[in-house]
């Protein structure tokens, strides 16, 4: 016998238990849905069906959003991808129908799930690409099985005293971030995202020894890093940064395999990149220096019969030029900053 439960999925060990299994995902992970919620202070909700003997057997997460972009539902916000888990049709409607009944439009981003590609009333409105690399060869095996200009970057950057550093304390979550802040407005003229998300991450990752930062140095000085989540047996590749006057030393690709090295040293089996935009060539031809699986990831949207809101683009374009005004050059970063802070939540 079946039930059908909304939970509370950051705390619920109902959708923990979802979350180990074989179509869970880090970015479903509580942890995970936990430091968005304490961030940004959204409502996530999970739909669960549980059997009797089994324990829960389907899910499906969302958030709730009514501010300035329009009242809509997000699985989930800010996550790569999180597919429902779901083993048919029925499973999948089971879940997602009462959210249809509620005439908000409703997107979510999946990678393997078909029930929600075959539901025709979702329109794929973009791709994204995803990479990830298989941690089970050996090390000598794996290196060899590397983008030859990879493992040539990877010996050039040694021979050029670039030094890694690899640990989970709260200070190095915040020194990454300053370069973080710093590569998003020099490099990318993006808003960063607020530090107390990344204290966030860490305070509810940290316990579970979920969380490694790794920073590059060259001279006593951090000039690349990365911010990276383990769950079950994958390490996710969350965030990176680096400093464009060193990229010459080739710290990228140090980096990536010191941290592929820690993740095979810990028993995990894969090395998830994360998605890219296509058109983001550059990003994507780097990741496949050292991936062995690319797939896409579908954005798929529900958008009720009727539905209007002339209100949502037009934020949408005020923020693209609210974010351009405050990443100029001549803005203070501790003003790009702060508005990071203030505007980050809207861009979901």
């Amino acid at each position: 016998m079946t039930t059908l439960r909304t939970i509370a999925p950051q705390s619920d060990p109902t959708w923990a238990d979802l979350m180990r299994g074989p179509q869970g995902s880090g970015f479903g992970a509580p942890p995970w849905l936990a430091a968005i919620a304490d961030t940004y202070d959204f409502d996530i909700s999970a739909r669960v069906i549980t059997d009797d003997d089994s324990g829960a057997v389907a899910g499906f997460t969302y958030a709730e959003l009514d501010d300035f972009r329009g009242h809509r539902l997000i699985s989930a916000p800010f996550c790569d991808y999180l597919d429902p888990v779901v083993d048919s049709q029925d499973q999948w409607r089971e879940l997602v129908d009462p959210l249809i009944e509620r005439e908000l439009p409703l997107q979510l981003r999946v990678l393997n799930c078909r029930p929600p590609r075959q539901d025709q009333r979702f329109t794929q409105v973009n791709e994204l690409a995803w990479h990830d690399t298989d941690l089970t060869k050996d090390e000598e095996q794996h290196f060899a099985s590397l983008n030859r200009r990879a493992r040539q970057n990877i010996r050039y950057s040694d021979r050029q005293g670039v030094e890694i550093r690899i640990g989970s304390d709260i200070d190095m979550v915040r020194k990454f971030h300053e370069l973080h802040c710093s590569t998003r407005k020099r490099r990318h003229s993006l808003l960063a995202q607020p530090v107390s998300f990344f204290e966030n991450i860490w305070a509810h990752f940290a316990p579970i020894d979920g969380i490694v930062i790794a920073l590059a140095e060259y001279e006593g000085e951090v000039i690349a890093g990365s911010l990276n989540l383990v769950w079950g047996d994958v390490w996710y590749h969350k965030f990176s940064a680096s400093n464009g006057d060193f990229l010459h030393l080739k710290p990228n690709e140090a980096l990536a395999w010191r941290c592929m090295r820690v993740a095979r040293e810990r028993g995990l089996t894969s090395y998830d990149w994360g998605v890219s935009d296509l058109d983001q060539p550059g990003l994507i031809e780097y990741k496949r220096k050292f991936a062995s699986d690319e797939r896409i990831v579908t954005v798929l949207r529900h958008i009720p019969e009727g539905w209007a809101d002339p209100h949502a683009a037009e934020a949408g374009r005020v923020l693209g030029e609210l974010t351009e005004v405050l990443t100029r050059p001549d803005v203070p970063d501790d003003a790009t900053q702060r508005a990071g802070e203030i505007l980050y939540r809207y861009f979901t």
